[in-house]
């Protein structure tokens, strides 16, 4: 798992690269170029939280604060938009106030986090 609070370069992200370049024109894309995109997310942070097809799930939510498990269920439930990604992962934003900051979940397509959001949830 990896929780990203800036944005970042590509080498910085721990995923395939076809991957990691189709977020990374994701999130650039709304701006038109990367410097654009950062200085937004340096004047309004939002958070990316990877999840690899091989971590544990339980393992991967029980290692967020209360804020990012319950912003990780925002983006899980209510998202803003889905969007798939290559090698078989996605990613799905959900938005935190209306200057626009946000949480970038991307996960393997397979692996939903709402299977094991009610179980982390309730131990709490």
């Amino acid at each position: 798992m990896q929780v990203i609070h800036h944005l970042p370069e590509l080498e910085e992200l721990a995923m395939p690269t076809n991957t990691a370049i189709k977020l990374l024109e994701l999130l650039i894309e709304p701006f038109g170029t990367f410097d654009k995109a950062n200085a937004f997310w340096q004047t309004y942070p939002c958070v990316i939280i990877y999840s690899s097809s091989q971590d544990n799930l339980s393992t991967t939510l029980a290692s967020l604060s209360d804020e990012l498990l319950h912003l990780v269920e925002l983006a899980e439930t209510s998202p803003e938009f889905v969007e798939p990604l290559p090698k078989g992962y996605q990613v799905s934003l959900t938005i935190i106030n209306d200057e626009g900051n946000g949480l970038y979940l991307t996960r393997a397509t397979d692996k939903p986090f709402s299977v094991c959001l009610g179980e982390v949830i309730s131990h709490e």
